[in-house]
């Protein structure tokens, strides 16, 4: 008898490895998104969005609830600031209109616009997500994650140009 509870005792940690491993997956990786190097010379469409003929455009791709997000949301500030009437920028956020609208506003983003709108749509994988784009549309750069200072300085020098 003791021996049927060991032997079942192991099965039931077996298995919860098995489901956490299955969990923890599926959550880290999504399913019919570019890798970050593949989204450079895709094109974007962005629902409402007519991209500047003279102009890039960065994109801010966040979450209301990332928490990498919203540490970001200091260097998104001063980076719409610093990027008043040079270039436009957009935040993207899968939440609803509403919701992306509020969240922009309370981070006081200087955002040109903002949409709501699938990452999966746009390509992105994970929040948050910097894309530059040219006059048409199509990526030029990528920033993925919680950028420390110097990929915020490449960020600030790229966008200067």
């Amino acid at each position: 008898m003791k021996r049927l509870e060991g032997v079942a005792n192991i099965a039931v940690i077996v298995a919860a490895f098995v489901f956490v491993a299955v969990v923890v997956r599926s959550e880290f990786t999504k399913r019919g998104t570019a890798p970050p190097s593949d989204l450079i010379g895709r094109r974007i469409e962005l629902p409402g969005i007519q991209f500047p003929k003279s102009n890039k455009s960065l994109v801010i791709v966040v979450s209301t609830v990332c928490h990498f997000c919203k540490e970001s949301l200091p260097f998104y500030r001063d980076l719409s600031i610093q990027l008043r009437g040079k270039m436009d920028v957009i935040a993207v956020l899968p939440e609803p209109q509403p919701e992306a609208q509020a969240f922009i506003r309370e981070a006081d983003i200087s955002a040109a616009q903002t949409v709501s709108a699938s990452l999966n749509s746009i390509g992105v994988s994970g929040t948050p997500t910097l894309l530059l784009l040219d006059k048409d549309g199509t990526v030029e750069r990528v920033w993925l994650g919680k950028l420390d200072a110097k990929r915020r300085q490449e960020v600030l020098s790229v966008v200067s140009q």
